[in-house]
């Protein structure tokens, strides 16, 4: 019955969408056009999806590198129609209302409805069309578009040894995404070049398993910083989106994960803390789990995360999600310099023009949800993202590397 359902709304989609392009064109080529594209797009994608059933392939571990871009670009193209039936279909209820009219009146203007609905038409797939060439670009392009955000924070109570010092922050991998060699080469280069004292990483480094990781697992391990690097979870490196087998499995699973940050040279921080050392100074670095608002996680930790330190400490917090420093580490009773964090990806799509505008419609869901904040002279940065989740690309919001310098005031 759902499936049923499903195709009948597909089906009155397409009829309408079709009727637009039948009005549009007197000539065969574009319709003959339309339907080739339909016919490509839907064909490979229920092609692979066929595949993975009948050769009973698990669904969670091929979706990024076999599904993903082909279920983009049908989607792309369901809107593409929807954009189009939205002008058409409150322009056919007023043809509608004046078909009434006209039998009740004799008023004759069929010439006109018909030139109308021509316009319409017309306007109709023009106004579908501007996102596309965007869509494909952030499929095959902007995904892997990195770029430097460089900021400059100052603090009244940085240790003297620690200004200037640098650090580069990445977050949210998802290595089950990546499909580009030469560009996440490309990219760890990038941050190489920086030449930062730390580099920070604020988790999920896989989409839901530790094996994703293993083909990457030499190149990250090139990333190099003389103060070394450290890494915190993500709600996706606990294996919580994907069935297991058994709980043995989804441990092993987890440590497997642990285990193979640890042989990338990451020391990963589990609501703990450590010193960072510079000359006769030091900084405290506070990894915590994650904790996430509504359905998210909450394994993070605060206050145990701080045990030992005291008020004195110059504090950099290395959080997840950005919900953490909105909901609790704003208001906590310790005073957190610097807060890092990333899980929004800025929904990966969006405006963003330097000194112009920021808009994603993420902001509805993350107050904070890209760039450096200042609330109560505690910062937080958030960054935007290395990897992509779900929709395979990036439109107007591309992935980022934060570099942060610290300055005394």
């Amino acid at each position: 019955m759902r499936w049923a359902f499903i195709i009948i709304v597909f089906l009155l989609i397409e009829i309408y969408a079709f009727q637009a392009f039948k009005t549009l064109s007197k000539n065969n080529w574009v319709i003959k056009i339309y339907t080739i594209i339909n016919v490509i797009v839907f064909a490979n994608f229920f092609f692979r999806l066929f595949n993975i059933y009948y050769k009973n392939l698990d669904y969670s571990d091929i979706f990024y590198n076999y599904l993903s871009v082909p279920f983009a670009l049908l989607f792309t193209l369901l809107c593409f129609k929807l954009i189009i039936i939205s002008f058409l279909f409150f322009e056919d209820v007023i043809r509608v209302l004046e078909s009434i009219i006209k039998f009740f009146f004799s008023s004759s203007s069929d010439s006109f409805l018909v030139q109308r609905r021509e316009f319409l038409s017309k306007l109709a797939i023009l106004v579908a069309s501007i996102p596309i060439p965007f869509v494909i670009h952030g499929i095959f392009k902007g995904r892997y578009n990195y770029k430097v955000y460089n900021y400059e924070l100052k603090f009244d109570d940085l240790p003297d040894d620690f200004d200037g010092y640098q650090i580069t922050h990445i977050s949210d991998i998802h290595s089950g995404s990546l499909d580009s060699r030469e560009s996440v080469k490309y990219a760890v280069d990038l941050i190489n070049k920086q030449k930062s004292n730390l580099i920070l990483f604020t988790g999920d480094i896989v989409n839901n398993k530790a094996d994703e990781l293993i083909k990457w697992k030499a190149l990250f391990s090139n990333l190099k910083a003389s103060g070394g690097k450290y890494s915190v979870l993500g709600n996706h490196d606990y294996g919580d989106y994907v069935q297991w087998k058994s709980e043995k499995d989804k441990k092993l699973n987890f440590q497997l994960l642990l285990d193979i940050q640890k042989e990338m040279g990451f020391n990963l921080l589990l609501n703990q803390n450590t010193k960072i050392y510079k000359n006769n100074s030091a900084i405290s670095l506070i990894g915590v789990e994650n904790w996430g608002k509504g359905r998210f996680k909450k394994k993070g930790d605060i206050d145990k995360a701080c045990l030992g330190l005291t008020n004195s400490d110059f504090k950099i917090v290395m959080s997840h999600d950005p919900s953490h420093w909105d909901k609790v580490l704003i208001d906590h009773d310790t005073h957190f310099h610097l807060t890092l964090s990333g899980h929004t990806h800025g929904m990966q799509f969006g405006i963003e023009i330097p000194g112009w505008i920021k808009w994603s419609p993420v902001k509805w869901a993350y107050k904070y949800w890209a760039g450096v904040y200042n609330k109560n002279k505690q910062f937080l940065n958030v960054n935007r993202g290395f990897g992509v989740l779900g929709f395979p690309g990036r439109v107007g919001v591309y992935p980022e590397i934060s570099v942060i310098k610290l300055k005394k005031a």
